[in-house]
């Protein structure tokens, strides 16, 4: 397979896990285009390939602070916060989850990168470009407010479900996509970072945006994938993918842990 986001800088995966990922690309592609159903369903396709970018950023988040749970002197604050809005609702911020998503955080391939420039490519105009900034404030004020986690429909369109909904069906299978051996008849790879799975999928939305620009205009587009990956990074990951994380707040920071065992990250 043959794909054009080949080009310098080289994605973390290159040269050493080119082909399990590209293998992956392909099959996430399909996947989320097998849902869609049709032109009236193009939102709820890009509504989900946004939200599964967001779930694997704050996944690699969480990974990462597990990492790093002994080594605090290398965590800067704000990396990754828990907060409980006054209904008893948790929700995950930082910059560790922001970076992967957002131009800004000294990430080198955030998801507006790849949705920014599909949409350019399907036509959008400097001028008709939607205002990130105002989503993100958006979404980081609609936390406080019950039921926080639905996105609007663009205008003209519905949404089939929301992305906490198309994430519960949807990430078992996109972690077994990511995590698929390479085909015997293939030469074997390293396995791909869950780290870079964020970057994987926002080249995955990129496609789609492009995809659907005939049904969906691509500002539209690139606004629909940019919030509903914010607003799934999120989520109480317990929602999705219930018993896999640990999480409370400690006096020193945030508490994280998997199979029962908490440890610390500032």
């Amino acid at each position: 397979m043959s794909l054009a986001y080949a080009a310098a800088p080289l994605f973390p995966w290159e040269p050493e896990s080119a082909t399990r990922a590209s293998l992956a690309i392909g099959e996430l592609r399909q996947m989320l285009v097998k849902r869609s159903h049709g032109p009236a369903h193009m939102a709820t396709l890009l509504s989900a390939a946004g939200a599964l970018v967001g779930l694997a950023a704050q996944n690699a988040a969480l990974e990462q602070g597990e990492l790093l749970t002994l080594r605090r002197d290398l965590v800067a604050p704000k990396s990754l916060l828990m907060f409980i809005n006054p209904h008893g609702e948790r929700f995950l911020l930082g910059s560790w989850i922001n970076g992967p998503l957002l131009m800004g955080y000294g990430h080198a391939f955030p998801l507006v990168a790849f949705v920014a420039k599909a949409a350019g490519a399907a036509g959008l105009k400097a001028a008709d470009f939607p205002n990130i900034t105002a989503i993100e404030r958006r979404v980081a004020a609609g936390i406080k407010a019950p039921g926080f986690g639905a996105v609007p429909a663009p205008q003209g369109h519905r949404l089939a479900a929301q992305p906490r909904d198309l994430l519960r069906s949807l990430w078992p299978r996109a972690r077994k996509v990511l995590t698929a051996p390479v085909p015997i008849h293939l030469a074997d790879e390293p396995a791909l970072d869950e780290a870079h799975w964020s970057i994987l999928l926002g080249v995955v939305a990129g496609m789609l945006v492009t995809l659907t620009k005939d049904a969906l205009p691509p500002a539209q587009a690139l606004a629909l994938v940019v919030e509903s990956a914010l607003v799934a990074s999120r989520l109480d990951p317990e929602l999705i993918d219930p018993g896999r994380w640990r999480l409370a707040p400690g006096p020193k920071g945030l508490q994280i842990a998997k199979a029962e065992k908490f440890r610390r990250v500032g």
